[in-house]
């Protein structure tokens, strides 16, 4: 890494160590003015700014909504390129699914996205875990990984996976020990979900061992974390970020809640125009719901939250946001 590259990540790292995620309420109000609420919309911000410095016209540059090239079924990202792990010959166009990080008002947790890669002559894994590395999420409100510049390549020998990374990896100045965690599980859970396996990710270097990656332990394989403690206690599945919907449409998602307590709105502006309640199918674990909306054509912001039971004095709602259009 030269002086410059040093410069440039010391800029990235200050522009957003000193952003802290919010819960309550307050969290919806601001996500009416797009920014990303309880999550980290300047480091979005920065990571592009450093990407096209940096890096220029990788697939860091693959962003997605507004017509970039990069994730979401029906909309193909630009080719990633990859360490060849030497499994395919002929290009192709693959699926895969994606977990990225999200700052919610209870800290770091995960949220899935599927991307749509194209050019792969790679492994599916292969293409899953770069997507992981170096794609972009389409929903703003997610983090890219925290380290640019990455490759990788992975096996299976049937009972640990294995990532083996380009390069040493170090944690940046200003991330915290969960984030970090956090990151790493992505790497886990999107190897896993590609996989279709629960199995322990073996990381190396260069096909060495390594003793850490952003300061996690890896000198040992690194079991996937339980759905409940790493991933957020609400998601929306669909509609996906800048879907286009009918006027009457399904939403899916997930949740862990009190008693399974789900509340919805679809809002333009600052303004609700429509709200509504569920339930999850469980209550206080991980499991799916489902509602119907009806709106008129326009573009609106889905909100999907649970209820603050504590009276102000827990961490607040935990939500997921979604940019849609209702032809």
């Amino acid at each position: 890494m030269t002086p410059h590259d040093d410069d440039l990540r010391s800029l990235f790292h200050d522009a957003v160590s000193d952003v802290h995620p919010r819960g309550g309420p307050e969290m919806i109000r601001a996500r009416d003015q797009r920014p990303a609420a309880a999550r980290w919309l300047p480091l979005t911000v920065a990571a592009a700014v450093v990407t096209v410095l940096v890096i220029g016209g990788t697939a860091w540059l693959a962003q997605q909504p507004d017509g970039s090239p990069s994730a979401g079924a029906g909309q193909p990202n630009a080719p990633v390129a990859t360490r060849s792990s030497g499994r395919q010959n002929t290009a192709r166009t693959v699926q895969v699914p994606v977990y990225y990080t999200g700052l919610t008002a209870a800290g770091p947790r995960l949220f899935t996205e599927t991307h749509t890669v194209t050019g792969v002559t790679d492994s599916n894994l292969d293409a899953a875990v770069q997507q992981a590395l170096s794609g972009w999420p389409r929903d703003p409100d997610y983090l890219p990984w925290p380290v640019d510049g990455l490759t990788a390549a992975t096996s299976s020998d049937g009972s640990t996976l294995t990532i083996d990374l380009s390069r040493t990896v170090d944690r940046p100045s200003g991330m915290t020990p969960e984030q970090a965690q956090s990151a790493v599980q992505a790497l886990v859970w999107t190897s896993d979900a590609m996989a279709r396996e629960d199995l322990p990710v073996r990381f190396t270097v260069g096909g060495q061992p390594t003793a850490q990656v952003l300061g996690v332990d890896t000198s040992s394989p690194v079991e996937k974390a339980s759905a409940d403690a790493t991933l957020s206690t609400v998601s929306i599945t669909s509609p996906t970020e800048g879907a286009t919907v009918p006027t009457r449409f399904e939403v899916t998602g997930q949740a862990a809640s009190f008693e399974g307590n789900v509340v919805w709105e679809l809002k333009q502006s600052d303004r609700v125009g429509r709200s509504g309640y569920t339930t999850a199918k469980e209550c206080c674990t991980l499991s799916p719901y489902s509602f119907t909306v009806t709106a008129a054509p326009g573009t609106y912001t889905l909100v999907v939250h649970d209820t603050d039971e504590s009276g102000g004095e827990g961490v607040g709602a935990i939500l997921d946001t979604k940019q849609i259009t209702v032809e």
